[in-house]
């Protein structure tokens, strides 16, 4: 019997793949995710005649533990990622320490919470997708990443004032170049920073546009700058600078930033907005392929017209 996967049957599916104090199944006929160990013998038979009973994927403790390791893996704040793998090797009580250490961070702890739950759906999605082989259907392609919740209830969004935010905007990209100063060490090191910082000297603030995001208690976030190219190419803008502090990286501010600053150029009537920035970091390749960017040799542009 066939069924669609909806957004609520995965997490009903999820809640019950975590629960390892009983076994369930889902029943097609219902729609529901039902416990095995509250049916008779006679309920069982009678599903199965009718071809609407299905295992749910398989979980198990260690699956959960993978996803830890994946995740301390992934944590770019240096000492939270510390703590976090010495939970893991330890080997005793590393579930309850685990999430003793994530409550001390708590948009680390949202991390992993949105983290964990991308990695449960995407198996739920390969489990439908064997369902829809053995049904004769194409498999579905299908995108859970969802920040939207996440950020607009965590996050502001305002434009950018040269006046009231050029200090921390400077404070920031300093930590940037400490990053990669430690991340390459010696004179590399400290030329790949020079480089950097070099990017906030403007030779006028009056071209200078873009967005910052910060919480709601007013901590610096990320940023998204661009430079008016006006004097030379009207209703073209370039990209500055895009960062996103280490303690709040993983969570889509980037993206955010880039779909809230090209809205905001299409409304002041800008027709292309370009990266000329060679040293553009691999990551965000992906990301700016997705906001219409194409590549163009060393250059990106997205037609905003």
């Amino acid at each position: 019997m066939q069924f669609e996967l909806t957004k609520s049957l995965i997490e009903s599916i999820i809640f019950s793949m975590e629960d390892q104090n009983g076994e369930f199944a889902f029943d097609a006929s219902s729609g529901s995710v039902i416990s095995l160990d509250s049916l008779m013998q006679s309920e069982l038979d009678e599903m199965s005649e009718q071809d609407s009973l299905y295992s749910l994927p398989h979980w198990s403790s260690n699956d959960g533990f993978e996803i830890m390791e994946d995740f301390a893996e992934s944590v770019r704040v240096p000492n939270v990622r510390t703590e976090l793998e010495q939970v893991l090797s330890n080997g005793r009580g590393v579930f309850r320490n685990f999430k003793n250490v994530l409550s001390q961070y708590p948009q680390i702890e949202k991390q992993f919470h949105v983290f964990k739950q991308r990695k449960m759906r995407s198996v739920v999605v390969e489990w439908y997708n064997s369902l829809r082989e053995s049904w004769g259907l194409e498999k579905l392609n299908q995108d859970f990443e969802e920040y939207d919740e996440l950020i607009q209830a965590d996050f502001e969004f305002q434009p950018y004032n040269h006046v009231k935010d050029s200090d921390c905007i400077s404070i920031e990209a300093k930590k940037i170049a400490e990053e990669l100063e430690a991340a390459h060490r010696g004179n590399l090191g400290k030329a790949i920073a020079h480089f950097w910082l070099r990017k906030f000297d403007y030779e006028s603030s009056s071209g200078i546009g873009g967005l910052l995001c910060r919480t709601l208690s007013g901590d610096f976030a990320g940023c998204l700058l661009f430079s008016d190219c006006s004097s030379f190419a009207k209703n073209v803008v370039a990209l500055t600078s895009v960062f996103v502090n280490q303690n709040y990286r993983g969570l889509g501010i980037a993206r955010e930033l880039f779909s809230r600053g090209i809205s905001l150029l299409k409304e002041h009537g800008i027709q292309e907005f370009i990266i000329a920035d060679s040293a553009l970091p691999d990551y965000l390749e992906p990301l700016v392929a997705r906001c219409g960017f194409e590549k163009k040799g060393s250059v990106y542009t997205a037609d905003l017209a």
